[in-house]
């Protein structure tokens, strides 16, 4: 009976070194990284682990905010879409 609880301690002693281990591991890979990554303001793209900056559209483009587009691009409006031709009644 003593060499079943001595066997049963260790066992339980190294699952809880084991998920305690993991628990570690899932914060030191995954948890503090984002919070220090959002803490910055970057954004945090979790299925590479990697930090990335946030640009915002007007850096990109180098364009400034609320300037309508040159050679009034968006002024134009969208060619309308083209009915489907109509299919011949079906006969019976």
């Amino acid at each position: 009976m003593n060499r079943t609880i001595n066997r049963l301690k260790i066992i339980f002693i190294g699952i809880f070194l084991l998920s305690s281990a993991g628990v570690f591991g899932y914060h030191y890979l995954w948890v503090w990284p984002k919070e220090r990554c959002e803490a910055r303001g970057g954004a945090w793209a979790g299925k590479w682990l990697k930090c990335g900056t946030i640009y915002s559209i007007e850096t990109l483009t180098r364009r400034p905010l609320n300037v309508p587009p040159i050679n009034g691009e968006a002024a134009t409006p969208a060619a309308p879409a083209t009915p489907a031709p109509a299919s011949p009644p079906e006969k019976k």
